[in-house]
Order: C-alpha cells, then sequence, then structure tokens
C-alpha cells in the first residue's frame, strides 16, 4: 500500500509511500561524481558545477561494499522519479513529515492487515461495524504524527476512511481468500539484490494490494507494474496474476478494482533497471527531476536542500 495523492497500498499505500528501511549503508560521502584529474587552480566551483564537469565516475567499491547495496521497489521508483530525492530520503536518511495522504493510507493498511491475519487463522471476516471501529483506532495513531495541511480536516479525513472500510468490507473482504499476509521477501534481479514487502498473497497465487488515492485511477500506473514483476521474480508461489483494489477518497467514496498479469516487458524492466539504479548509486550520480509533477515545495520535503544542493528554484 507511494501515496501520492495518488494512491496508497494496503498492502501499501503508494505511493505515495510507505516509509521502509533504509538502504544499507555505503560509503557515498557526496551527491556528486568525483573526478579523477584534479582542475587547475584557483577555480573553484560549487557542488552542481562540479558535476556538470566531472569526466570519469569514481572507481568502483570493492564487491563487499556492493554486496551492501539492496534496493526494493520503492527505492527504484523513487530513484527513477528523482535520484537527488533518493539521495535525500535514503542515502543521507533527511527527515520525511508524514503527509495526511501517507497517514490515511497506512491506517486503511494496518486496519485491513488485522482483518486478513484474523481470516487467515479463522477463515472468517471481522464484522463490519468492528472493522470501522478498528480503522478510527488506527487514524488516531497517525493523526498525532501528521502534518496537515491548511485545507485537511483530520476527521472529514476519518469519516471517509470509515466509509471506505465498510465498502470494502461489505463489497470485496468476502471474496479474498489469503494464503499470506505481510510477508517479507528477498532475491537477486539483475545482479542486484531485492528487497519487498508482500501484504497479501491468496490461494491461487495472486497477490492482492489495496491502495487509496483522491481520484478514480484510469489505468494500472507503470511503477505499480514494476512492484509486481519485482514480487513475481522473488516471492516462492506468486503467479504473476494481481489485483489492485483501489479505496477512492472522493465524496461519494469509490472502489476500482484493476487486474494485471506480469508480462515479459515487465521483466525485462527490472532486469535493466535494477542494475542502472545500483550503477548510478555506485557512482554517486543523483540530479534532481525538476519536470516531475511532484517537484514542489508541497510535495517534496526536501526542496530546500534540493534548491542549496542545485540551485534553481523548486515551485510552490
Amino acid at each position: 500500500m507511494e501515496s501520492v495523492e495518488a494512491g496508497s497500498s494496503l498492502v501499501v499505500p503508494y505511493l505515495s509511500e510507505f516509509p521502509e528501511e533504509p538502504v544499507s549503508s555505503f560509503p557515498i560521502k557526496t551527491a556528486v561524481a568525483e573526478r579523477t584529474v584534479p582542475l587547475p587552480t584557483p577555480v573553484k566551483l560549487t557542488s552542481v558545477e562540479d558535476l556538470a564537469l566531472a569526466v570519469v565516475p569514481k572507481a568502483a567499491p570493492s564487491i563487499s561494499v556492493e554486496a551492501e547495496i539492496v534496493l526494493s521497489p520503492t527505492q527504484a521508483r523513487t530513484f527513477l522519479g528523482c535520484s537527488a530525492r533518493w539521495w535525500f530520503k535514503y542515502g543521507l536518511s533527511l527527515p520525511e513529515p508524514k503527509t495526511s495522504s501517507l497517514a490515511f493510507g497506512l491506517a486503511v493498511h494496518r486496519a485491513l492487515e488485522i482483518n486478513f491475519l484474523h481470516k487467515l487463522e479463522s477463515k472468517e471476516n471481522l464484522e463490519t461495524a468492528g472493522m470501522v471501529t478498528i480503522f478510527r483506532d488506527c487514524w488516531m495513531e497517525q493523526v498525532g504524527q501528521t502534518v496537515f495541511r491548511d485545507d485537511e480536516n483530520p476527521r472529514v479525513l476519518e469519516k471517509t476512511g470509515e466509509r471506505l472500510i465498510a465498502k470494502y468490507m461489505d463489497e470485496v473482504a468476502p471474496l479474498v481468500e489469503p494464503a499470506a499476509v505481510e510477508i517479507d521477501v528477498q532475491g537477486v534481479i539483475g545482479g542486484v539484490p531485492v528487497r519487498g514487502r508482500i501484504d497479501l498473497i491468496d490461494v491461487h497465487g495472486r497477490l492482492v494490494d489495496i491502495k487509496t488515492a483522491s481520484r478514480r485511477p484510469s489505468c494500472v500506473p507503470w511503477d505499480y507494474a514494476f512492484q509486481l514483476a519485482t514480487y513475481r521474480q522473488i516471492t516462492p508461489g506468486a503467479s504473476g496474476e494481481a489485483r489492485l483494489d483501489t479505496l477512492v477518497k472522493t465524496n461519494t467514496v469509490q472502489l476500482v478494482q484493476q487486474s494485471y498479469e506480469v508480462g515479459e516487458s515487465d521483466l525485462r524492466a527490472t532486469q535493466v533497471l535494477y542494475p542502472f539504479i545500483k550503477e548510478s548509486i555506485r557512482n554517486g550520480l543523483y540530479l534532481p527531476n525538476r519536470d516531475s509533477m511532484m517537484c514542489s515545495r508541497r510535495h517534496c520535503a526536501f526542496w530546500e536542500h534540493c534548491q542549496k544542493e542545485y540551485g534553481g528554484t523548486v515551485p510552490a
């Protein structure tokens, strides 16, 4: 379940984005490539100018250091969306305030996790009324840790979540047959160690992912397909089939189900991009993506660091 106001997941919000363990430490000391031939003095360069003039990336670290670089679908999405953001979040482990979208997705995820763990043992769902109460408790746990915008009302979001949980429990939960809930998986893709957390896999080997969003989805986004292709390769028993259940927090709540089957092109993307990301990290090459729709002071907690490091102006 990165919710980026566009999504969250049960199994895990989306996007937008659940916090996960920082990438294993490795000795990268700067967000720019090191040069192998020193520039003549007295030339002094800023970090951004230095990046532009760098001639050769620094030498690859030892095998033992490379072995510590373990990626995940969330890290891949972050890096491909904006590698500078990856550096600030995972490389430097800078703090990132919890947004209402993330908090909402976490509360939904936790409530439904409790239900499916119960069903895994008892073969029965919890009562809808009880699940609404569980969601309310999960939401209250998040409120004190969340930074709300001036136009956001925690109470309104709570009521929206209650309606979404009730709708999901009445219409979808009875048909879900969980085989495993909240399991850690790991493997190697394209020579790169990769890990993740599967929220739910059913008795047919199908991955079921629940996300929250502010708008009705029109298609399965590329990063979700990338995530599914990753899990298809490192999850024992995964069939390659998946279903995305999106709970849409509009005035009249909606529930959208989308089926997806991992294809050869999806697998190919993981096998090409994970090594590319690892190599870029190894060489310390990180650039801001100022054309991204998420590049703004509202959506990025690292905008001040980004302006200081790379110059330019991050829009409001």
